[in-house]
């Protein structure tokens, strides 16, 4: 064998891997395949609604989710950054709660790459001791979601589910000792969907526990509400996964590009650029509402959204002015009922915590008071899909000047994502895939609608390629890598003028670093089952 999994695994545990993503396989494709249709239903004219068949779930007030362990009952701020030993020296020392070692939208998936992840996270698990102080960071690790696939594991034929690879490696090498050690293995699933998918993820838990050796639910989960369809199944979703789930997360950034991706094609719903509009808008705010209610009413903590910006260096005028909105943004989750917040840079742990922290101090009522005391006496949360879809008040309009920063983030981003960084600051804003990801579904609305620019021209494919051309110019002078470069304007490109357009640019993404790695770029290597 050859790949980076038998540097991480031993034999037996790469004989447990293999038999859980036999055994996950099949609905894991049946759920992706669900997506799909779910998906050409809505693009017919079908809106997405409470589910009929899970009333029963939504309407018993009986149920709570079990109690979270005592490292993770104080959570006003996590950072989460790539799963890096520079990024996990900064989290360690930032005074957060908890850090979130990601492995998804934060880091390049190559060989290399994926296997110091591992090796940084197993060194944090190891120096984790459960103290539930604040300000000692608890390790939660964020796997790929499930519908992306790790092409160096071959299972009969076919290259195995990334999620299975990550939660199977993360449990293996360091499930039992976090155990020992007083804590346990935390995890952040991403870009759930529905209740059958946490039933999925539960299912996956519980077999690699089970092969594992390790105790039966001891693994527990926090899920990031990142999709327009999850929305609707937070009930289902807690229940499905009752047994170790501990928190949600307002993944805002997904959950805009979630709601292009799905009512992109319906020109109402053409959206202005990503800065012109705040989470006090509408449709973001009803989102973050049936979040919070969710939570309190079954006993779970809702955790805020991050503010993707960036704040280093001198105290100057604009490092003040992020710091401001993030203060800003942060106090209207503190009163809005959030248990704590996301953060991605180390810098603002302190800003995000601080209104938090007043909140706390003005109810007189620590940071766990809230949502434990609060429960399943409450009445049942209202969904409103009106609200939900409703974009028609957002302030500002889409620009020419938007165009462009999309395409130069974009194209910035994926250049460098090829070369192996999964993060990149850009004009003061944390870009990671998620961004990109709306950023292209963005350029590809305003194209599709022919949307007209606030400064006058109209979006066309014309205008695309003289823009793109200028901007890949820029680029080309700051050094980028001449053939990771093309690469990305052909994935830019493509995803923007498709009828279309690709669910998730990271799946061609990865297939492209795929083919970088085995011309010469970055590394390569797979295993056969």
């Amino acid at each position: 064998m050859d790949s980076y999994l038998t540097d991480l695994l031993d034999d037996r545990a790469l004989a447990v891997l293999t038999d859980v993503e036999r055994a996950t396989r099949p609905e894991r494709v049946r759920l992706v395949r669900a997506r799909k249709e779910l998906n050409r239903r809505v693009q017919a004219g079908e809106d997405l609604g409470l589910q009929a068949a899970t009333r029963a779930v939504r309407e018993d007030s009986s149920w709570r989710v079990s109690p979270p362990p005592a490292d993770l009952t104080y959570r006003l701020v996590e950072l989460a950054t790539p799963a890096t030993a520079e990024a996990a020296k900064a989290a360690l020392g930032a005074g957060t709660d908890v850090w979130v070692a990601d492995l998804e939208d934060m880091l390049v998936p190559t060989p290399d790459r994926l296997t110091s992840a591992h090796q940084v996270i197993s060194e944090v698990a190891a120096s984790r001791t459960g103290n539930a102080e604040p300000m000692v960071p608890t390790l939660m690790v964020r796997p790929r979601g499930l519908h992306l696939p790790e092409a160096h594991l071959v299972v009969d034929g076919e290259p195995a589910s990334a999620p299975v690879v990550d939660v199977v490696t993360f449990l293996a090498r360091c499930g039992q000792g976090l155990l020992d050690s007083g804590t346990g293995p935390y995890l952040y699933l991403p870009k759930l969907e529905t209740g059958e998918e946490a039933a999925w993820w539960d299912e996956l838990l519980t077999r690699a526990e089970e092969a594992l050796g390790l105790p039966p639910g001891c693994t527990r989960v926090s899920v990031l509400v990142e999709t327009v369809q999850a929305i609707y199944q937070l009930e289902e979703i807690l229940h499905a996964l009752r047994r170790r789930v501990t928190g949600l997360a307002a993944g805002r950034w997904d959950y805009v590009f979630s709601h292009l991706r799905t009512y992109g094609h319906r020109s109402d719903h053409t959206l202005p650029d990503r800065d012109a509009f705040t989470m006090n808008t509408r449709f973001l705010r009803t989102y973050t509402e049936v979040i919070v209610r969710t939570c309190h009413r079954r006993g779970v903590q809702a955790i805020g959204g991050p503010i993707a910006l960036a704040a280093s260096g001198p105290f100057d005028d604009s490092v003040a002015m992020t710091h401001a909105r993030v203060h800003r943004d942060k106090a209207r989750e503190a009163k809005q009922g959030f248990d704590g917040a996301w953060t991605l840079h180390p810098a603002l742990v302190p800003v995000a915590r601080a209104p938090f922290e007043e909140r706390d101090r003005r109810s007189g009522e620590d940071a766990t008071g809230r949502w434990r005391a609060e429960g399943a006496d409450e009445p049942q949360v209202v969904v409103d899909p009106e609200a939900l879809r409703d974009v028609s008040a957002l302030p500002g309009t889409a620009t020419l000047t938007g165009m462009r920063t999309a395409l130069r983030s974009s194209l910035t981003y994926l250049t460098g994502w090829l070369a192996g960084e999964g993060t990149a600051t850009i004009s003061g804003h944390i870009e990671d895939f998620g961004t990109v990801e709306l950023a292209r579904m963005q350029l590809w609305q305003w194209l599709a609608h022919g949307t007209r620019f606030a400064e006058g021209p109209t979006m066309s494919t014309r205008l695309l390629d003289r823009v793109l051309e200028d901007e890949v110019a820029l680029i080309r002078r700051r050094g980028a890598r001449e053939d990771l470069l093309q690469h990305a304007v052909r994935l830019l490109r493509d995803a923007v003028v498709a009828e279309d357009p690709p669910a998730f640019l990271s799946v061609r993404a990865y297939e492209v670093l795929l083919t970088v790695s085995q011309t010469g770029g970055l590394e390569g290597g797979g295993t056969a089952a």
